[in-house]
């Protein structure tokens, strides 16, 4: 669909108009005739035959005005045709009447005069109400090829591509083949021009860069408002003054850029096209702003999948490189402690041992990561039974509410764990836990009555090595603050009812 190419379609144009202005040319030697040869009072001649006649000649001119006019040869053609239908009904309508007169032997006077006042106001009631339906047509096709070709505009994944394919819908669909986009780099700061339809390119040697108050298209994309020129050499604020450029329509594509639809006939672009611009202008935004974020979802896919790699390697390398020769000296201070029961391979042992729980803690805290398998309902009170039965505990008590949580189930179980092994670490062996809902907001809580955290290390906790524990590895509260982020919960310690530790899950941002 075009707004008003010409080229292979210039013959039909003229046939059309032709037809019309013939029909018009008919009728006013019919009404001139009349005006010759009728021998009424001068106010009858001027108001049954003048007027007509200047309506004929209406009907004759809106011949060459369709051919020049922005509509296309199909909408052309369906306005002389409703030209011709009223023309043709008025005539048929007048025609029965006469007939009817002269039946009844009262005859009209001057029959040919009749038909053809009713066949010339016919046609022009007919012209007038063809290019009003022929303009809807044409505008609810334009709209409805913009809309299907914008779909292309969806696909495209880069800024680059979006450009490309926006400026190409410009000019095959909208029949504007000047136009280009410019995307604003802030590093500059200037618009920068990023795609120019190639008919432009052949017209253009070089497209200029906007900077700062420069040009009509700073001030649009400054303002924000769409701006359209009939006759761009007579606006002072332009960049080049012996610019082709006639006709402009400027679409800011909010902070991201301006798109340009140019025209080298001054009063090219109507309303029609500047809504046409503006919506593909529209959808060359949304497209824009989508592919930005899609490249952002690349990149940091990208940078996880680099940071997962460096992962894989480093447990790789912690749980056999460190592991086996781990391992083989166990091994070795076992055979030696079984001939030789001394204090130093006891306190060997004993390290041995450390370092093997360090690892299996530093493991633990890479495996976590910052995501969530499947989650789904898990019954906190069944999670934390089963994380109960693997901390040594006695003769520690837990006291578990039965509620509900959206989580996933292994990673819960983790989170709890490590929390009962904290509060039997720091509360001793007598230590009662209890774990329910919390009071305010959605969420879950874990307390003890052990001797609690002081107020300035309750942040500090969860970082990764703090411990005030000399048998402790610094990564369980790392653990559970990273298994709850990853959850989307907010985490926070506080002293409990007892004087104890209270940790807080809430679901909300609302602390």
């Amino acid at each position: 669909m075009s707004l008003g190419g010409r080229g292979s379609r210039s013959i039909p144009r003229v046939l059309s108009a032709v037809a019309l202005s013939a029909f018009g040319l008919f009728l006013a030697f019919a009404h001139g005739y009349h005006i010759l040869t009728d021998d009424t009072a001068l106010i009858g001649t001027v108001l049954g035959g003048a007027i007509p006649l200047v309506l004929a000649i209406a009907v004759v001119t809106a011949g060459p005005v369709l051919y020049r006019s922005r509509l296309d040869r199909n909408a052309v053609t369906t306005t002389v045709a409703w030209g011709y239908i009223g023309g043709l009904t008025l005539a048929c309508v007048a025609l029965l009447i006469v007939a009817h007169q002269a039946a009844k032997g009262e005859p009209l006077h001057g029959p040919i005069y009749t038909v053809a006042s009713a066949a010339t106001g016919g046609a022009i009631v007919g012209t007038v109400a063809g290019r009003f339906d022929a303009l809807n047509r044409q505008k609810a096709d334009l709209i409805s090829s913009l809309q299907t070709a914008s779909v292309t505009l969806s696909t495209a994944t880069t800024r680059e591509e979006v450009c490309r394919r926006a400026v190409d819908i410009a000019n095959r669909v909208l029949d504007i083949p000047l136009t280009g986009i410019w995307l604003y780099d802030e590093s500059r700061p200037a618009l920068v021009p990023a795609a120019i339809a190639d008919p432009a390119k052949a017209t253009f040697e070089e497209a200029p860069t906007y900077r700062p108050g420069e040009g009509l298209s700073w001030e649009a994309f400054e303002s924000g408002t769409v701006q359209r020129y009939d006759d761009v050499s007579t606006e002072a604020a332009r960049v080049n003054s012996e610019t082709v450029i006639r006709s402009e329509i400027i679409v800011p594509l909010g902070e991201i850029g301006v798109m340009n639809f140019g025209s080298m006939e001054p009063k090219r672009f109507d309303s029609l096209d500047e809504t046409v611009a503006e919506l593909l202008g529209a959808a060359t935004e949304a497209a824009l702003i989508r592919a930005d974020r899609e490249g952002e979802l690349r990149k940091q896919r990208q940078l996880l999948e680099r940071q997962n790699e460096r992962l894989e390697e480093f447990t790789s390398i912690v749980s056999h490189d460190l592991r086996n020769p781990l391992s083989v000296a166990q091994g070795w201070i076992e055979l030696a402690r079984s001939e030789n029961d001394a204090d130093e391979l006891e306190s060997a042992a004993t390290a041995l041992d450390d370092m093997e729980r360090l690892i299996d803690d530093l493991l633990s805290l890479a495996k976590q990561g910052q995501t969530v398998g499947e989650t789904e309902p898990v019954s906190l009170a069944a999670a934390a039974e089963e994380a109960w039965q693997n901390v040594d505990a006695e003769p520690a008590t837990l006291d578990a509410e039965a509620i509900e949580l959206d989580a996933d189930p292994d990673r819960l179980r983790q989170l709890l764990e490590n929390l009962f092994k904290n509060a039997v670490e720091h509360g001793g062996s007598s230590v009662s836990i209890r774990a329910g809902p919390l009071s305010d907001d959605p969420g879950f809580f874990v307390s003890d009555d052990g001797r609690g955290i002081p107020a300035d290390d309750r942040e500090r906790i969860f970082e990764v090595g703090y411990t005030d524990h000399e048998d402790g590895t610094g990564f369980g509260l790392s653990i559970v603050r990273r298994i709850a982020d990853a959850h989307g919960w907010l985490t926070r310690a506080i002293e409990s009812e007892s004087g104890g530790a209270r940790f807080e899950f809430r679901f909300d941002e609302d602390l």
